[in-house]
Protein backbone atom coordinates (compact mmCIF):
# COMPACT_ATOMS: atom_id res chain seq x y z
CA UNK A 1 0.00 0.00 0.00
CA UNK A 2 1.21 3.44 -0.96
CA UNK A 3 2.16 6.01 1.62
CA UNK A 4 -0.50 9.20 1.83
CA UNK A 5 0.04 11.34 -0.30
CA UNK A 6 -0.21 14.35 2.23
CA UNK A 7 1.43 18.00 2.35
CA UNK A 8 3.29 17.12 5.34
CA UNK A 9 4.90 14.06 3.07
CA UNK A 10 5.19 15.68 -0.26
CA UNK A 11 8.59 17.34 -1.99
CA UNK A 12 7.79 20.64 -3.24
CA UNK A 13 8.51 20.92 -6.94
CA UNK A 14 10.88 23.77 -7.87
CA UNK A 15 8.16 25.02 -9.92
CA UNK A 16 6.22 25.03 -6.82
CA UNK A 17 9.12 26.89 -4.68
CA UNK A 18 9.57 29.55 -7.48
CA UNK A 19 6.29 30.53 -7.11
CA UNK A 20 5.74 30.64 -3.62
CA UNK A 21 8.98 32.59 -3.54
CA UNK A 22 7.91 35.14 -6.08
CA UNK A 23 4.60 35.61 -4.20
CA UNK A 24 6.90 36.53 -1.28
CA UNK A 25 8.49 39.06 -3.21
CA UNK A 26 5.34 40.54 -4.07
CA UNK A 27 4.17 40.88 -1.08
CA UNK A 28 7.27 42.56 -0.25
CA UNK A 29 6.66 45.15 -2.91
CA UNK A 30 2.74 45.40 -2.14
CA UNK A 31 3.89 46.89 1.39
CA UNK A 32 2.57 43.97 3.49
CA UNK A 33 5.83 42.21 4.06
CA UNK A 34 9.06 44.24 6.17
CA UNK A 35 12.73 43.24 5.10
CA UNK A 36 13.47 41.33 7.72
CA UNK A 37 10.51 39.26 7.31
CA UNK A 38 11.17 38.57 3.72
CA UNK A 39 14.36 37.29 4.87
CA UNK A 40 13.33 34.92 7.30
CA UNK A 41 10.37 33.70 5.04
CA UNK A 42 12.62 33.12 1.97
CA UNK A 43 15.34 31.47 3.54
CA UNK A 44 12.84 29.03 5.28
CA UNK A 45 11.23 28.92 1.70
CA UNK A 46 14.21 27.57 -0.08
CA UNK A 47 15.30 25.23 2.50
CA UNK A 48 11.46 23.73 2.93
CA UNK A 49 11.39 20.21 2.68
CA UNK A 50 8.11 19.29 2.35
CA UNK A 51 4.85 20.93 0.53
CA UNK A 52 3.60 22.29 4.09
CA UNK A 53 6.68 23.79 5.05
CA UNK A 54 6.55 25.69 1.82
CA UNK A 55 2.81 26.66 1.83
CA UNK A 56 3.36 27.95 5.51
CA UNK A 57 5.76 30.75 4.42
CA UNK A 58 2.90 32.47 2.87
CA UNK A 59 0.61 31.90 5.79
CA UNK A 60 -0.98 35.47 6.65
CA UNK A 61 0.26 37.84 4.08
CA UNK A 62 -2.29 37.45 1.58
CA UNK A 63 -5.40 38.52 3.55
CA UNK A 64 -3.62 41.27 5.17
CA UNK A 65 -4.25 44.78 4.31
CA UNK A 66 -1.13 46.17 2.73
CA UNK A 67 1.03 47.98 5.04
CA UNK A 68 1.91 52.07 4.55
CA UNK A 69 4.71 52.52 2.48
CA UNK A 70 8.24 53.16 4.01
CA UNK A 71 8.63 56.52 2.60
CA UNK A 72 5.14 58.31 1.67
CA UNK A 73 5.73 61.61 -0.37
CA UNK A 74 3.99 64.48 0.50
CA UNK A 75 1.23 65.00 -1.76
CA UNK A 76 1.49 68.95 -2.15
CA UNK A 77 5.26 68.39 -2.41
CA UNK A 78 5.21 65.96 -5.36
CA UNK A 79 2.19 66.88 -6.79
CA UNK A 80 3.63 65.56 -10.47
CA UNK A 81 4.22 62.15 -8.85
CA UNK A 82 1.02 60.12 -9.54
CA UNK A 83 0.88 56.68 -9.58
CA UNK A 84 2.30 54.50 -12.40
CA UNK A 85 0.33 51.57 -13.59
CA UNK A 86 3.17 50.11 -15.53
CA UNK A 87 5.97 50.30 -12.69
CA UNK A 88 8.04 47.28 -12.42
CA UNK A 89 8.14 46.20 -8.22
CA UNK A 90 9.74 43.15 -8.43
CA UNK A 91 12.75 41.57 -10.41
CA UNK A 92 13.28 37.97 -9.43
CA UNK A 93 16.02 35.24 -10.77
CA UNK A 94 16.25 32.02 -9.26
CA UNK A 95 18.40 29.30 -11.09
CA UNK A 96 18.92 31.55 -14.25
CA UNK A 97 19.24 35.14 -14.89
CA UNK A 98 17.58 38.30 -15.78
CA UNK A 99 18.75 41.81 -16.80
CA UNK A 100 16.40 44.73 -16.55
CA UNK A 101 17.89 47.64 -18.66
CA UNK A 102 17.45 50.21 -21.44
CA UNK A 103 14.17 51.98 -20.45
CA UNK A 104 11.99 51.00 -18.19
CA UNK A 105 10.30 52.37 -14.85
CA UNK A 106 10.66 51.06 -11.24
CA UNK A 107 8.28 51.32 -9.06
CA UNK A 108 8.64 53.29 -5.78
CA UNK A 109 9.36 50.25 -3.83
CA UNK A 110 11.09 47.96 -5.59
CA UNK A 111 12.24 44.45 -4.87
CA UNK A 112 14.82 42.26 -6.93
CA UNK A 113 15.30 38.84 -5.41
CA UNK A 114 18.40 36.06 -6.60
CA UNK A 115 18.08 32.71 -5.54
CA UNK A 116 20.68 30.80 -6.87
CA UNK A 117 20.82 32.71 -9.78
CA UNK A 118 22.06 36.30 -11.03
CA UNK A 119 19.86 39.35 -11.56
CA UNK A 120 21.33 42.76 -13.45
CA UNK A 121 19.62 46.21 -12.60
CA UNK A 122 20.42 49.12 -14.68
CA UNK A 123 19.44 52.25 -13.48
CA UNK A 124 21.07 54.36 -16.40
CA UNK A 125 17.85 54.44 -18.62
CA UNK A 126 15.20 53.97 -15.85
CA UNK A 127 12.95 56.78 -15.16
CA UNK A 128 12.93 57.64 -11.53
CA UNK A 129 10.31 59.17 -9.74
CA UNK A 130 10.50 62.42 -8.14
CA UNK A 131 12.45 62.08 -4.64
CA UNK A 132 13.68 58.47 -3.25
CA UNK A 133 13.03 55.41 -4.58
CA UNK A 134 13.92 52.51 -2.12
CA UNK A 135 15.48 49.62 -3.73
CA UNK A 136 15.97 46.54 -2.16
CA UNK A 137 18.48 43.79 -2.93
CA UNK A 138 17.95 40.16 -1.35
CA UNK A 139 20.96 37.85 -2.81
CA UNK A 140 20.82 34.52 -1.45
CA UNK A 141 22.76 31.76 -3.54
CA UNK A 142 23.37 34.26 -6.22
CA UNK A 143 24.09 37.58 -7.16
CA UNK A 144 22.90 40.57 -8.11
CA UNK A 145 24.76 43.55 -10.26
CA UNK A 146 23.54 47.32 -9.83
CA UNK A 147 24.23 49.95 -12.39
CA UNK A 148 23.62 53.04 -11.59
CA UNK A 149 23.99 56.47 -14.06
CA UNK A 150 27.01 59.50 -12.55
CA UNK A 151 25.36 62.65 -11.07
CA UNK A 152 22.33 60.66 -9.17
CA UNK A 153 22.39 60.60 -5.84
CA UNK A 154 22.44 57.10 -4.77
CA UNK A 155 22.96 55.79 -1.17
CA UNK A 156 23.69 51.86 -0.42
CA UNK A 157 23.18 50.48 3.23
CA UNK A 158 23.01 46.59 4.41
CA UNK A 159 25.20 43.85 4.48
CA UNK A 160 26.56 40.64 3.94
CA UNK A 161 26.47 37.62 5.80
CA UNK A 162 29.00 34.38 4.12
CA UNK A 163 28.68 36.72 1.37
CA UNK A 164 30.19 40.04 -0.37
CA UNK A 165 28.59 43.42 -0.54
CA UNK A 166 30.75 45.90 -3.13
CA UNK A 167 28.75 48.85 -2.73
CA UNK A 168 29.49 52.51 -3.99
CA UNK A 169 27.25 55.97 -2.95
CA UNK A 170 27.37 59.52 -4.55
CA UNK A 171 26.01 62.73 -3.90
CA UNK A 172 25.27 65.00 -5.97
CA UNK A 173 24.87 68.16 -3.72
CA UNK A 174 21.77 69.03 -4.63
CA UNK A 175 19.14 70.05 -2.27
CA UNK A 176 15.65 70.08 -4.54
CA UNK A 177 13.32 67.33 -2.88
CA UNK A 178 12.42 66.61 -5.97
CA UNK A 179 15.34 65.14 -7.37
CA UNK A 180 15.18 61.24 -8.10
CA UNK A 181 17.70 59.19 -5.57
CA UNK A 182 18.41 55.63 -5.20
CA UNK A 183 18.26 54.35 -2.16
CA UNK A 184 19.99 50.80 -2.12
CA UNK A 185 18.87 48.23 0.51
CA UNK A 186 21.35 45.32 -0.05
CA UNK A 187 21.92 41.93 1.93
CA UNK A 188 23.71 38.88 0.75
CA UNK A 189 23.34 35.97 2.45
CA UNK A 190 26.12 33.55 0.28
CA UNK A 191 25.66 35.66 -2.43
CA UNK A 192 26.98 38.46 -3.70
CA UNK A 193 25.89 42.02 -4.54
CA UNK A 194 27.88 44.79 -6.42
CA UNK A 195 27.16 47.94 -7.14
CA UNK A 196 28.88 50.29 -9.72
CA UNK A 197 28.77 53.83 -11.36
CA UNK A 198 29.02 53.79 -15.02
CA UNK A 199 28.85 56.14 -18.11
CA UNK A 200 26.25 55.69 -20.77
CA UNK A 201 27.09 52.55 -22.80
CA UNK A 202 29.66 51.62 -20.74
CA UNK A 203 30.12 47.79 -19.97
CA UNK A 204 30.08 46.07 -16.81
CA UNK A 205 33.64 44.67 -16.42
CA UNK A 206 34.17 42.25 -13.60
CA UNK A 207 36.80 43.42 -11.39
CA UNK A 208 40.50 41.46 -11.41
Amino acid sequence: MSEPDLPSLRLPSPERREEVVQRLSAAFAAGRLELEELEQRLEVAMRAQTLAELDATMQGIERDPPRAPLVAPNPAEFAIDQPRRHASKVTFAMMGGLDRKGKWSPSRRHAAVALMGGAFLDFREAALQPGETDVYLFAMWGGIEVAVPEGIDVEVSGGALMGALERVSQESGSTDPRRPRLHLHAFALMGGIEVKVLKPGEAWKADS
